[in-house]
């Protein structure tokens, strides 16, 4: 006993420098809006054995393989910490699975606009505080004698079975924050890999789509995907700025859907669900079922993808697969422009008359923060202290309703951007025309408390409800008579893929026809976002 307290003496240092790295994060827990009380209890029990594991087997190293063991515990643990601790200090919460996935995808331009927008000299100076004492730590640590294995057997073993019990059981590695971020990382680069391979391998494999509705003149549908629209900043949807002027004038002849929920909150993990049959509970039907441009090109359209997102070739994000099978493809994103950058392709694309039907997906960056990025200066419209539509509230200062201006603004310009897709739409002749708009996700302007953008760990009903149109040619419209449109459909976007294929009539063996939102035999189902239930999500919020 006494050589293990002389052991201990000289290592003080080491101890604060385990007790910092391990215990620090999930002492600032209870700081975290989306954790319960056991959540934060378990965290910090197993971060607590951890520390306990680690700070037992210290004890039977050199001084010098300690200090090597610690160095490289600092480098594997200071990226994640601090993204955890950042998170935790601008948006009260910690991180979850799905959003650390969505940090091994996200590019580049949108991270700098992300910390642009969030980061405050606080966090900054958190952050590197945060940073530099751990290396101070390992500089400064005293020598010392390690103890013999041999004479503490039990200690060292009961040490290691800890470790490696902690290390290896999922649902107990994940209160430990970089075990968590590193195992995440290393899953989804398998899932992946898997997912390309599988999807790759089922192209040459036989899969009959049927189309019921023949017309004998070609068809073109146009599916443009928005971004963090939030529908209650719409004026379609009956918001008091005028945000949709030119949508608005269409009248009956636009079909605007009420009640539509978007499966996610992050732009990735929806447009998986958009355009495959991947559903909570199924996500293996990601790789084993037909995504919609597999659908399409089955049926002999021409497919093309024009997106100001960026996607790669390299398959950098897991929903570039899904893109890559677009027989054209323009990413427009490398420019770095406004929305208006996709009109001339899509004219390009229209113009060329080769008597073919087509699917046209067009993805805009639309209205995603940084706000005041997203417009052209003519779009700088809207201010509150003007027109006072910016309603008061406990969490809406000065730089709050000025955001709100910006994303006001944003609104305007999508505005135009859909309405130009239409006129173009409308110059056809001798082919029919479907357009639908929806956007991946909505966002959260201040409407609940002083916070704005979105977040799985914050959702809100802003972040989950959509907007979602229908815009069709005349000629299409009486073509399809045994559509159904019924605006006030409780709907969710991760059954898009049906709706779509009961649009162009498509027959397949996969094909759902009661979760077709244009369907007389649709059936309403539970709607979820993530793991939550949309109604969970509407009541905590709606008391």
């Amino acid at each position: 006993m006494r050589d293990i307290l002389n052991v201990l003496k000289r290592k003080k240092i080491q101890f604060f420098f385990l007790f910092y790295i391990l215990l620090l994060v999930p002492m600032l827990c209870p700081l975290a809006e989306n954790f319960t009380f056991i959540d934060k209890v378990a965290v910090f029990l197993v971060c607590g054995l951890l520390f306990t594991a680690i700070w037992t087997l210290s004890l039977f190293v050199s001084s010098k393989l300690e200090r090597i063991i610690y160095s490289i515990m600092l480098a594997i643990s200071i990226i994640p910490g601090s993204i955890y601790l950042a998170y935790l200090l601008f948006a009260n919460v910690m991180l979850e699975q799905n959003s650390v996935t969505s940090l091994f995808e996200t590019n580049t331009e949108e991270s700098k606009e992300f910390v642009a927008h969030y980061l405050s000299i606080w966090v900054t100076a958190g952050v590197l505080i945060y940073a530099a004492i751990p290396i101070i730590m390992v500089c400064t640590m005293r020598s010392f004698k390690p103890l013999k294995i041999k004479e503490h057997k039990t200690l060292f073993i009961l040490g290691i079975i800890t470790i490696v019990a902690i290390v290896g059981i999922n649902r107990v590695s994940r209160s430990v924050y970089f075990i968590n971020f590193y195992k995440t990382f290393i899953s989804y680069k398998i899932r992946t890999s898997g997912e390309v391979r599988n999807i790759r391998e089922r192209q040459d494999e036989p899969y009959k789509v049927e189309i019921n509705h023949l017309d004998s003149i070609p068809q073109v549908f146009v599916i443009v995907i928005g971004e963090s629209l939030n529908k209650h900043h719409m004026s379609l949807y009956g918001y008091p700025r005028e945000t949709n002027p030119l949508l608005s004038r269409y009248g009956d002849t636009l079909i605007v859907y009420q009640d539509v929920v978007a499966p996610h909150v992050h732009t990735i993990p929806v447009i998986r669900s958009l355009l495959s049959m991947s559903e909570l509970g199924h996500s293996n039907y990601f790789s084993k079922k037909p995504s919609m441009y597999e659908l399409f090109n089955r049926a002999g359209y021409d497919t093309y993808l024009i997106s100001n997102q960026g996607f790669s070739e390299d398959l950098g994000s897991s929903f570039d697969i899904l893109y890559s099978l677009a027989k054209t493809k323009y990413n427009l994103s490398t420019y770095k422009q406004h929305d208006d950058i996709v009109l001339p392709v899509l004219d390009k694309i229209l113009q060329n008359d080769n008597k073919k039907n087509k699917l046209i997906i067009i993805h805009l960056i639309g209205n995603h923060m940084a706000y005041e990025f997203r417009y052209p200066k003519e779009y700088i419209v809207f201010n509150h202290k003007k027109d006072g539509l910016v309603p008061d509230a406990p969490y809406r200062d000065e730089k709050a309703k000025k955001m709100i201006d910006r994303y006001d603004n944003s609104v305007l310009f999508n505005d135009s951007i859909i309405n130009n897709v239409i006129l173009s739409l409308k110059e056809l002749h001798n082919q029919d025309a479907v357009m639908v708009y929806l956007s991946d996700h909505g966002e959260e302007l201040y409407d609940y408390r002083d916070f704005a953008g979105h977040a799985y760990e914050k959702v809100s009903p802003t972040m989950s409800e959509v907007p979602f149109i229908v815009w069709m040619s005349s000629s299409y419209s009486k073509f399809r008579r045994d559509l159904v449109f019924d605006k006030n459909r409780p709907y969710s976007s991760e059954d898009f893929i049906y709706s779509i294929s009961d649009l162009a009539g498509f027959n397949y063996v996969d094909y759902d026809d009661s979760r077709s939102l244009f369907s007389s035999n649709f059936i309403s189902r539970e709607r979820y976002v993530g793991e939550k239930t949309y109604e969970e999500i509407k009541k905590k919020f709606y008391k």
